[in-house]
């Protein structure tokens, strides 16, 4: 099964103002800046009881720097956004990302000229066991825990390795290998396949776990697109996945392993205007060589009714809704620093959290849950390097 997708890129069209009148008042392509919210006083986010009384429990992982040293540990209010300063929990040169599920952490790490994971059994949120295998020349870019299966894919190699984990024990079952610099940047499960967005390659490789993960089909992504992360709604009938290289959302109708183009648009604002993020200074931003726009994360609201998208080199975050007939963009808000690599939905989805890698650090930014238009700045903690965060029990796939 082979899908060739055709260069088809649409203009943001409007929301279809039957399904979400609000959505279509606040429609326009402004960069909207992260002004911070007044949470004096303020108990609630939106006026909406949750059912926590405890703060959040958060790790991010992090590139190796004279100020970051691995993955870190910080605390979120669930009900004001406010958090913790991070402290470091392991120390691990380029722990970039993290995989948490229940008790088992895993995250890339190098040592002695070489590179893998490291797979952390926890117990009562401290370290338990520690076990390692480093079978790479380069740490993994992206790490998937299911069930006793830890997928990890590899960029600059282009491998993906799937491990087995025994009570805490990894042992590696499978290395597929997808060509050098393919450029594997995501494992994305599809019963009974994995899809691996290989951005160098233009192309997501479908491969069956039911037979030796063997390869089961491709889609093909027009040259220069670079599909780098994307997620699938909960019945499996949609999916959406992130361009990288030429910032565009696809989306595409799904039965079984069959994929049909819906949709292609930009994910871009049509104005060329950016708003200056809060907490950022103009030292701070200018002496980050300002790049070219690249989308990195995408997240899906379990509503289903909208989409967010990370841009780096903008600064911003991109607010798509998902509920009519055809997607559009709502709205491009400010991520509160400079290059937005990763970010969470808070478990209430009251808000989320950001990854600002070169400035910025970790910000928490309000969210209307029912027109899903970002707030306003609610807090900003220090830490360099950010690149992935997950909540303690998350039950995002991550």
């Amino acid at each position: 099964m082979v899908v060739n997708l055709k260069s088809n890129t649409e203009p943001n069209p409007k929301p279809d103002d039957s399904q979400n009148s609000e959505i279509s008042k606040n429609t326009n392509n402004d960069i909207i800046p992260t002004q911070k919210t007044n949470i004096e006083n303020t108990t609630k986010l939106n006026n909406h009881p949750t059912d926590y009384s405890y703060p959040l429990d958060v790790y991010i992982g992090t590139y190796n720097s004279d100020n970051s040293k691995g993955v870190y540990h910080f605390t979120v209010s669930p009900d004001t956004g406010i958090m913790s300063q991070p402290e470091l929990f392991y120390e691990a040169p380029n722990a970039k990302w993290i995989s948490l599920q229940r008790d088992s952490m895993a995250f890339p790490i190098e040592k002695q000229g070489k590179a893998g994971t490291c797979f952390l059994t926890l117990k009562e949120k401290e370290i338990d066991h520690v076990e390692e295998i480093l079978e790479e020349k380069q740490t993994p870019c992206y790490i998937l825990q299911d069930g006793s299966t830890v997928y990890t894919a590899n960029y600059h190699e282009g491998n993906v390795m799937v491990y087995h984990l025994e009570k805490g024990v990894p042992s590696l079952i499978k290395r597929i290998e997808n060509g050098d610099r393919a450029g594997c940047h995501q494992i994305i499960l599809h019963e009974p396949y994995i899809l691996v967005p290989c951005l160098e390659q233009n192309k997501i490789r479908l491969f069956d776990k039911e037979n030796g993960y063997n390869p089961a089909g491709e889609i093909l992504f027009p040259k220069g697109s670079g599909p780098r992360h994307g997620v699938f709604n909960r019945a499996h009938t949609k999916l959406y996945v992130v361009s990288e290289l030429s910032n565009e959302l696809f989306i595409f109708n799904v039965n079984k392993n069959q994929f049909k183009l819906e949709q292609t648009l930009s994910v871009l604002p049509e104005a060329s205007h950016l708003a200056s993020a809060d907490g950022v200074s103009k030292k701070e931003r200018e002496s980050v060589k300002k790049a070219e726009p690249a989308a990195a994360a995408i997240r899906l609201t379990s509503d289903e009714k909208f989409l967010y998208i990370s841009i780096r080199g903008l600064d911003i975050l991109a607010v798509i809704s998902v509920q009519g007939e055809k997607a559009a963009v709502i709205q491009h808000s400010s991520c509160g620093g400079v290059h937005p690599r990763d970010f969470i939905l808070s478990p209430d989805e009251n808000f989320l959290l950001a990854a600002n890698r070169f400035a910025g650090g970790i910000v928490s930014i309000g969210r209307d849950r029912t027109s899903g238009l970002l707030k306003g700045l609610l807090d900003s903690v220090p830490m360099p390097e950010g690149v992935s965060l997950t909540f303690c029990n998350n039950t995002q796939q991550h």
